[in-house]
Parts: structure tokens; C-alpha cells; sequence
């Protein structure tokens, strides 16, 4: 007699039997916002999603410096926001299993609020989500990954 492994996870208050887990994918959400407005918003596997960040804010930069003349030119490790900003971080587990084709649950989320006296430059921004991918990536790997 085989028994099932008891993966379970908590979706909305509901405990899944997930049965045998056969896939399991994490996404990361990064989404920086000032005065409800969003600013920037980057999605990609929590592996990538630093990479991701720093491409599309090495891209805004480039962007920016089209308009700028060559003495006000930016880097990516001096650009700053000079506005307030929150910055929303979150992570989805989603799995493919034996009871559930798909089914995603909310992994880790956190707001982290500046202020333009802050003067949060890029690189902050960067280094804040590597620290998140490092401590979501050990919280999945301690509770949630039921196949390694």
C-alpha cells in the first residue's frame, strides 16, 4: 500500500489536499507607485525578478538620459526617486497537482513606504529586492516546496 503524500496549502482560509505535487512556480510582483499612481511594475519568476527590476529601471534611465544633456546625464547607481513611493512586493506559489490543475496561493507580500526625504535611489530599490527574493525563496523552501 502506497500512502499519498498530505501536501497541503491555505488558500482563502480553505485547507487543500493538494494530493501529488507535479509542478510548482513561483511569480514575483514588483509594483512601485507614488501618489496612486503606478510608476513601474515588473513580474517574473522570483529567480529573475531582480534581473528583470534592474532591466527595466536601467531602461528608465536610458530613457531619461535622451531628454537630459551630457552634463546632467544619470546612472543607474545615482538615479533616485525625488518623489514619495511605496513599493509593493508579492510572490505567488502556483502548483499543478494531482487534485488541482492549477492552483496559486499567495506566498509572501510586503509594502515598504519611502519618502522623497528619503531620496531612495535605484540601486536601494534593487538591493530591497534581492533581500526579499532571498528571504521569500527560503519561506518557500521551509514550507511550501513539495517536490524537492
Amino acid at each position: 500500500m502506497t500512502l499519498e503524500p498530505q501536501h497541503e496549502v491555505n488558500v482563502n482560509g480553505k485547507t487543500l489536499h493538494l494530493g501529488q505535487v507535479y509542478s510548482q512556480h513561483l511569480l514575483s510582483t514588483v509594483v512601485i507607485t507614488s501618489n496612486e499612481e503606478t510608476l513601474l511594475t515588473v513580474t517574473a519568476p522570483i529567480t529573475t525578478i531582480v534581473k528583470q527590476l534592474t532591466t527595466e529601471l536601467n531602461n528608465d534611465v536610458n530613457e531619461a538620459n535622451k531628454t537630459l544633456s551630457a552634463g546632467e546625464k544619470m546612472q543607474l547607481s545615482t538615479a533616485y526617486f525625488n518623489t514619495n513611493i511605496t513599493l509593493h512586493l508579492s510572490t505567488v506559489v502556483t502548483y499543478n497537482t494531482q487534485h488541482y490543475a492549477s492552483v496559486s496561493m499567495p506566498l509572501e507580500t510586503v509594502a515598504v513606504n519611502y519618502t522623497v526625504n528619503d531620496a531612495v535611489q535605484f540601486n536601494d530599490i534593487i538591493e530591497l529586492v534581492q533581500r526579499y527574493q532571498k528571504s521569500t525563496q527560503k519561506i518557500f523552501n521551509n514550507n511550501c516546496d513539495f517536490i524537492n
